[in-house]
């Protein structure tokens, strides 16, 4: 009896270790089903009604012909750290800490390549929806003259992009660089779109300004300069944001997936003016920060990421081709 009673809390545990390996990742869960992922549309307001085009943001109804040619210029993993700060009190001295962290580089790159394995497809078959063929270094880099540009290309910027962040406690600071990674040999380069802030990610500050305000230099150096030398229609801007949300958990989280489109200016052809390429569109899924790889369960999925490619890029094809807003 007693071997039996062993035997079945054996197999008991059996079941529950591989009841837990088998429970999907709360990011995995999140985005199992495409209609219940919430896609929001990432752009200004300014621009993209004038009916003479105007502005640094496209109004789509101009566009003619539509985008049918578009090259994926960037796809990276974007992680640009976490910070805590604390104060501890003996009722003599006051002790202030600072700590600031992020993904280990061979780390990075191990999720960057699994996320880009699970989602290249889906992501072109979203565009091809809308009649866009979404084209990837291997395919627009055709020419070595192309290669050279493309990989020469100086991007232009408004904005000074943060490479590094620092985390301050009263007296005291930590500084750690922040990561970009593109997959291993596939060509991407990763272009500097907006700065993401420390520890989270927040829809509010992309509903009325977009991309954190205008950058006019950035627009018109991918989307007239970047875009022109490549023979495309547009091109796209594809980044994944992750963190470690705890110093002292190998956890890793998604906070957000964001997708960006940049193309020239239907109605510019005055090169001193300031607008010759213009924003497009912007779509973003703000995962909140769910875990895709969990130390407790020793589990890491990028399953479903498919999902949020199709949800994003259905959303701007729609937006760019029909300016549909759902």
């Amino acid at each position: 009896m007693n071997k039996l009673n062993f035997s079945l809390s054996i197999i008991a545990l059996f079941v529950s270790i591989s009841a837990i390996a088998q429970k999907p990742t709360p990011f995995t869960e999140k985005t199992a089903d495409i209609s219940k992922i919430k896609t929001i549309l990432d752009f200004p307001a300014e621009g993209r009604t004038s009916k003479n085009g105007t502005g640094y943001s496209a109004n789509v109804d101009l566009i003619n012909p539509k985008p049918k040619k578009v090259a994926l210029i960037s796809f990276y993993l974007y992680d640009p750290a976490c910070g805590d700060a604390s104060k501890s009190n003996n009722g003599v001295t006051a002790t202030y800490s600072a700590a600031i962290w992020r993904t280990p580089d061979a780390l990075a790159q191990t999720h960057i390549d699994g996320f880009y394995k699970n989602s290249i497809e889906s992501l072109k078959k979203g565009f091809k929806e809308y009649g866009i063929d979404l084209l990837t270094p291997s395919e627009f880099l055709n020419t070595d003259e192309k290669k050279d540009f493309y990989y020469e290309f100086n991007q232009e910027s408004g904005k000074k992009e943060k490479t590094e962040r620092t985390q301050i406690g009263g007296y005291v600071q930590a500084t750690v660089s922040t990561i970009k990674i593109c997959p291993t040999d596939e060509g991407y380069r990763p272009f500097f779109v907006d700065n993401e802030p420390v520890s989270e990610c927040q829809s509010s500050n992309y509903i009325n300004t977009g991309i954190g305000g205008a950058n006019r230099k950035m627009t018109s150096s991918l989307g007239y300069e970047l875009a022109k030398g490549l023979g495309v229609d547009a091109v796209v801007v594809c980044y994944i944001v992750t963190r470690k949300p705890s110093k002292k958990k190998e956890d890793y989280v998604v906070d957000a997936v964001n997708l960006f489109m940049f193309g020239p200016n239907p109605v510019s052809s005055n090169s001193e003016d300031k607008n010759r390429g213009q924003f497009y569109c912007g779509t973003r899924f703000f995962a909140k920060q769910l875990l895709f790889s969990d130390s407790k369960s020793n589990v890491t999925s990028y399953d479903n990421v498919g999902n949020v490619m199709t949800a994003l890029s259905e959303k701007m094809g729609n937006w760019v081709i029909n300016k549909a807003k759902k």
